[in-house]
């Protein structure tokens, strides 16, 4: 069995950055078989690895799981401020959190959450959302397993 480690990414040079393309696109096809609407262009993962680089530990977290020398998951979060009608409080707001199929229902997505959780609070982030397309009902499962409520519905039209 694999040692798996989870780490933060803190070099916008960092060797394992690339290894999250195609994370990123399963993850994208996986959410498109679950009903989300808009796609992932061509090149939408290498764009949105771009402006994750930028803004890394200053409003931006990303952190990696690693098994024998390959990334098997990843999980991104940012500060965002709430509206001055709402506060203006600090929103921490986790983009993305995935772990390849093969290495799933072991604890490693709540490791990489855990970094996210333990950098909110470097952040002095008040309170955390996220977003899970509505037929990921195991992402469903997992979020509400950590103490996540549902707030909100989001509703598109196409």
């Amino acid at each position: 069995m694999s040692i798996v480690s989870v780490r933060t990414i803190t070099d916008a040079e960092d060797k394992a950055l690339p290894a999250i393309v195609p994370l990123f696109e399963a993850m994208h096809a996986e959410m498109a078989r679950q009903g989300m609407l808009l796609g992932l262009t061509s090149d939408g993962a290498r764009i949105w690895l771009e402006g994750a680089k930028g803004g890394l530990e200053r409003f931006g977290h990303l952190a990696v799981a690693e098994a024998d020398g390959q990334v098997i998951g990843f999980a991104h979060a940012v500060v965002k401020l709430a509206p001055e009608h709402l506060g203006g409080a600090r929103i921490g707001h986790i983009t993305h959190v995935f772990v390849a199929p093969a290495h799933r229902r072991s604890g490693i997505a709540r490791e990489l959450v855990a970094s996210l959780h333990e950098w909110r609070g470097a952040k002095q982030v008040t309170i955390i959302e996220l977003q899970v397309v509505h037929r990921n009902e195991a992402g469903l499962a997992f979020w509400r397993s950590l103490g996540y409520e549902t707030e909100l519905l989001q509703l598109r039209k196409s």
